[in-house]
């Protein structure tokens, strides 16, 4: 498998986290892509081969073993679950649409904070604080619902964490990680220890995100 890749994008750690955890990250040829700062309002050169495999030109994007181009987190998660042939991090029994919920949330507080990334990195002049006003509402809200439903978040010993965990924790880091973005912790105790905890799995210490090349 091939994986089109950037450090930045939380949305591709979402892929390498389940991937790791699902002992396949070895089975991937990682394909690193650069960006230049303009990405989030213009059309940019891409890196060589993302395009033609994926004419949305986003990332990630998996090439898998079959050949097949998938352009979608979500979509690669689900193909890399269904590889697994023991723990899985999507379950396949009745409690998958619980999870199913609470990732849908948490996917789209990673949505609004890579709008509001896009939107910080336009000039001045053109940059809207209302469209940045309704990106920060929206986190603050998701940030609420998951520390609403904070019980689902634990992870029973001995099994590997859900998708939606998964992406709740690297919702939380990349809130960190940007610091034009506010701190998540205030008035959040349980989402507020639970990521303490997570944080230190070993497949979320080793895909921090950092800054993509630009180039």
């Amino acid at each position: 498998m091939q994986l089109f890749w950037t450090p930045a994008s939380p949305f591709t750690r979402k892929v390498v986290i389940a991937a790791k955890e699902l002992g396949l990250w070895q089975r991937i040829d990682v394909k690193p892509t650069t960006w230049p700062l303009d990405w989030g309002y213009a059309t940019v050169p891409f890196t060589a081969g993302l395009a033609a495999a994926n004419p949305v030109a986003r990332i990630p994007t998996l090439i898998t073993d079959d050949g097949v181009a998938l352009g979608d987190s979500t979509l690669i998660c689900q193909h890399l679950n269904s590889l697994a042939t023991d723990t899985r991090v999507i379950p396949t029994d009745g409690g998958q649409w619980p999870m199913w919920a609470l990732y849908a949330v948490a996917d789209g507080l990673l949505e609004a904070q890579v709008a509001m990334r896009a939107e910080m990195l336009r000039p001045d002049a053109i940059r809207s604080a209302g469209f940045l006003q309704k990106q920060q509402d929206r986190i603050r809200r998701c940030f609420d619902h998951i520390e609403e439903h904070a019980v689902e978040l634990s992870v029973p010993g001995g099994s590997l964490p859900n998708l939606a965990q998964i992406t709740a924790g690297i919702a939380c880091g990349y809130q960190d990680w940007r610091d034009w973005l506010a701190d998540f912790r205030p008035g959040r105790p349980a989402l507020s220890n639970w990521y303490g905890e997570f944080s230190q799995r070993p497949a979320m210490r080793e895909t921090e995100p950092s800054d993509t090349p630009e180039a």
